[in-house]
């Protein structure tokens, strides 16, 4: 029997404590030796997509209500849940062929039937990433084409965005993903003044190409399989950002204000200053909306 997901992280904050040193001294080469000597990393672009088809995966655990509320420590409680997150896709008229899954871990639990969309069962060890690794396996042979992975915690609010969105993502060829939500560090760690840029995975754009690198890269989805929460944070949130970022991808936000906020590896600007222009830690704990989706203002 392998080692259980609960030890693996505990062996992970052991093997941080002995390495604290090491830790902290890559922090400060990041934001010294770097910037100071204008380190320049190669950028790479995305592989072109020829149709405007859209992948969506929207993963729910069976157990919630399909109107809900949500509160995460430290961030102000918002609505969420399935059903505002079916209605922006379904009521969706733009000019993308928008193609929405439900991935639904322990789907006995379900109180109602999901109408008009695809639905796949999956298991719950792994949670959203036992949805997101399912559904990039029942596209991963496809031709290449956007990718929307999200689940039922998006904030209630609605906006049309799918358009602006996309068409923004199709611009700017050297990212790799794009989010709503961003966290400059890893709670879950004993280095406390890490600096590890993620995306959070409740709202993530990508394409079937870049999902593929990441897996190649990776040997298997990233998160899949792990059922203890804060671990998976480190294994599927956390690491599905360093890979794309240690691939030569830039990562985007769309922050509260509607800005895009784009990051690659370096976290510097080409005046060795830091890109690093928004609050560290999560900036769900500053944010009027936590979760939200809102309309680019680019």
């Amino acid at each position: 029997m392998g080692i259980s997901s609960k030890y693996k992280f505990y062996l992970i904050l052991l093997k941080e404590l002995i390495t604290s040193p090491l830790e902290y001294g890559k922090n400060f080469f990041k934001f010294n030796f770097i910037s100071s000597n204008k380190i320049k990393f190669e950028k790479r672009t995305r592989m072109p997509i020829r149709e405007n088809k859209v992948a969506v995966c929207i993963h729910e655990w069976g157990g919630y209500k399909g109107k809900r509320k949500k509160k995460i420590k430290n961030i102000k409680e918002f609505e969420c849940g399935l059903d505002y997150q079916l209605l922006r896709f379904l009521n969706y008229k733009g000019k993308y062929e928008i193609d929405p899954t439900v991935t639904v871990s322990e789907s006995f639990l379900m109180t109602k039937k999901i109408e008009n969309v695809k639905v796949m069962e999956v298991s719950n060890k792994g949670m959203d990433f036992s949805g997101y690794s399912a559904f990039y396996d029942s596209i991963k042979n496809f031709e290449n084409q956007y990718v929307i992975l999200s689940n039922s915690s998006v904030n209630k609010l609605q906006v049309e965005f799918i358009d602006e969105y996309l068409d923004f993502f199709k611009e700017n060829i050297t990212i790799g993903m794009m989010g709503v939500s961003v966290n400059s560090k890893i709670y879950q760690s004993l280095i406390k003044n890490n600096f590890n840029p993620h995306l959070q995975s409740f709202f993530l754009i990508t394409t079937i190409d870049v999902l593929r690198e990441v897996v190649e890269l990776c040997g298997d989805f990233p998160g899949k399989g792990i059922d203890h929460k804060l671990l998976l944070i480190r294994e599927g949130e956390v690491k599905l950002s360093n890979i794309i970022l240690n691939l030569g991808y830039s990562l985007a936000c769309i922050l509260e204000d509607g800005k895009p906020f784009l990051f690659d590896k370096s976290f510097f600007l080409d005046n060795g200053k830091s890109s690093w222009n928004i609050n560290f830690g999560d900036c769900r704990i500053n944010a009027v909306n936590p979760n939200a989706i809102h309309s680019l203002k680019n």
